[in-house]
């Protein structure tokens, strides 16, 4: 039943064209507008190419964007009228709900995907093992969708959850540095970057796979992605599980 479920629920992603707009074509507009701005000859301190760093950054941000469609669909099926069409369904609630996660992850990772491809055919951005780059996006794509799930379903009022959503991608896009907003220099900081930051951990597990060194630190950026999503799956299944029934 999940797996047909997600199958219908990743079908009707699919004929959302605004989606497309937004996870797709936009960031491609800003990679090529920023790529081309910062120029061919700019080498930052890990030794990536103006392109190849703006698309890191973009590609992945872009999939903590992804966990809205969890949100949204999750108010539109479980938390309003059409509550009790779903109850009808020959499966319980919960499974409807974790398809519906389970479609924004692979619906998120597609559109990374598309991307990648995109930026390494036109603007032949060294992405290394590009299936090592889509499993990456997969785990932050899955994080994020954690969150806004366990945003939605544990808190009552859609317009909180929503703000919840939109700090939690602000607060680590700013904490990445992507919208040039000074971050003291402190060891809080720091941790949070290398432990919890789903950003910074997917830039991390890309970047050193794409340097073709020190692997270690893109093992442990992966392994805490694992684990992040461990935590928050176990929170969902706790706390969620009265308003998911």
């Amino acid at each position: 039943m999940l797996a047909r479920s997600t199958y219908f629920i990743l079908r009707r992603m699919l004929r959302g064209y605004i989606g497309f707009v937004i996870l797709i074509l936009l960031p491609l507009a800003i990679i090529t507008v920023n790529g081309f701005a910062v120029g061919d000859d700019f080498v930052d301190e890990n030794g990536l190419s103006g392109m190849e760093m703006i698309s890191v950054g973009i590609i992945i941000g872009f999939q903590l964007v992804g966990g809205f469609y969890t949100m949204e669909m999750i108010k539109e099926d479980l938390f309003s009228e059409r509550r009790w069409r779903m109850l009808s369904l020959p499966y319980p609630i919960y499974i409807h709900a974790f398809s519906i996660l389970i479609s924004s992850v692979l619906f998120s990772v597609l559109n990374g995907s598309v991307m990648v491809l995109f930026t390494y055919l036109v603007f032949d951005v060294n992405w290394g093992n590009i299936g090592w780059v889509i499993f990456v996006l997969m785990l932050v794509s899955l994080v994020s969708q954690l969150v806004f799930l366990i945003a939605v379903t544990l808190i009552k009022r859609y317009k909180v959850a929503e703000f919840i959503g939109y700090a939690y991608v602000f607060l680590f896009m700013i904490l990445s540095g992507y919208l040039f907003i000074p971050i003291p220099d402190m060891a809080i900081f720091d941790w949070i970057n290398q432990y919890i930051n789903p950003l910074a951990l997917g830039e991390t597990a890309i970047i050193y796979q794409m340097q073709g060194q020190e692997m270690s630190e893109a093992y442990l950026s992966t392994g805490m992605l694992l684990t992040i999503s461990a935590v928050l799956t176990i929170c969902i299944v706790l706390f969620g599980r009265r308003r998911l029934t």
